[in-house]
């Protein structure tokens, strides 16, 4: 898959680590347990997952998904065989794609990888470079030792300590443009903390922020990356963390449109097997360009008690869920389009041709009919060879 590089790197194409969080009512689901969710910001009962994608700058391909199972709901808690941390999930989605062959240069996480060493030094001894986020506030795990000469002039601790006691002229202002061409004003700089970070050390320690006079921890970024310095610059490794934000744009036509969380199965083997539906759906519609607008008609209905209501009424309408809207002589029902109305395998597989029709009414490839075909008759995805 060609794609142009990233912008001013020689880092070319990157694997990006993320969880994602959807709640259920009940507990009835085998992974659903009071867990934090990162689409409410809470805990919640709900079900959690975490995902791999591809990225190379231009496009943003989802790769793998594994489910988290929270030590709650297994027998021996933590210490079940069954029971893996999310950063563990992350490197089997890591070793799963470099087996496969998929070409990525570095890997990209947020804090809740970034701050797990058993996680660093896999993809140290895998060679496999990284931009890991960590977290601004002062329990941060990835403080650090220091010698204290003095206790009257304590030196820094945490990233965030060290980011505050920095003069304004050591952070270097950068203008860039988001994908809505909204002008993005961030400072950036490189810190030295202890013996662990610096522009020179194995691992640099990279902060962006909004306002270097208030370091907010919503509006600050601190990131640990493997990345010398001669190779990509700090404005280089947040543009690369960034990255991460197309995640939103695989999130929405994922869940709002492919129906990544309809799915009425409770076996966890039967969920996998509906998101890697949800995620090959997704793959299908990036063969021809990016996913399309949202398309909502509007089709005005006869009132009820019209002669012609029953004959004009188009038969679809019923099937679907309608936003009713006043206008003083008869009713425009809204006919939402919404993909994810399917909960099984066959509708999950007809959104996927669904979205392909939006391009073309050209037959697919016959690969890719025969796996649609395979999978619409509810089998397995591992299509037999």
């Amino acid at each position: 898959m060609a794609g142009a590089s990233l912008p001013g790197s020689a880092c070319g194409r990157v694997l990006i680590v993320n969880e994602t969080g959807d709640p259920k009512r009940r507990q009835r689901v085998v992974s659903a347990a009071q867990q934090y969710l990162g689409k409410w910001g809470h805990v919640a009962n709900g079900v959690v997952a975490v995902t791999s994608h591809w990225s190379d700058g231009s496009r943003h391909v989802p790769v793998g998904v594994k489910p988290y199972r929270p030590a709650s709901r297994l027998p021996k808690g933590r210490k079940d065989p069954a029971f893996h941390t999310k950063p563990a999930l992350a490197w089997q989605l890591i070793a799963e794609a470099r087996a496969a062959g998929i070409p990525f240069r570095l890997v990209v996480a947020d804090s809740i990888y970034g701050e797990n060493a058993e996680l660093e030094n896999k993809l140290f001894a895998a060679q496999i470079p990284s931009i890991m986020g960590l977290r601004p506030s002062p329990d941060s795990a990835h403080g650090t030792w220091q010698q204290v000469d003095d206790p009257r002039h304590l030196p820094a601790f945490t990233p965030a300590e060290a980011a505050e006691r920095l003069p304004l002229e050591a952070w270097a202002r950068t203008v860039r443009f988001d994908s809505h061409g909204k002008e993005v004003v961030r400072s950036m700089t490189e810190l030295e903390l202890g013996t662990s970070y610096g522009p020179a050390k194995s691992v640099r320690l990279v902060t962006a922020t909004r306002d270097p006079r208030h370091l907010k921890p919503e509006s600050t970024w601190y990131l640990a990356t493997s990345l010398p310095l001669a190779e990509v610059s700090a404005e280089q490794v947040y543009e690369i963390y960034r990255l991460r934000d197309g995640i939103e744009h695989y999130d929405k036509p994922v869940k709002h449109e492919l129906g990544w969380t309809d799915y009425q199965m409770r076996p966890e083997r039967a969920i996998v097997r509906h998101w890697q539906l949800a995620l090959l759906a997704y793959s299908v519609s990036l063969l021809v360009g990016a996913l399309p607008a949202r398309v909502v008609p509007v089709v005005v209905v006869p009132e009820p008690d019209s002669p012609a209501a029953a004959a004009e009424t188009p038969a679809h309408v019923s099937a679907v869920r309608k936003i009713r809207t006043s206008n003083g002589h008869g009713r425009a029902h809204r006919v939402d389009c919404d993909l994810a109305a399917g909960t099984s395998v066959v509708a999950t597989v007809g959104s996927a041709a669904a979205l392909g029709r939006r391009w073309s009414t050209a037959a697919p490839p016959p690969e890719l009919a025969a796996l649609l075909a395979h999978v619409a008759r509810s089998r397995p995805l591992e299509v037999p060879t």
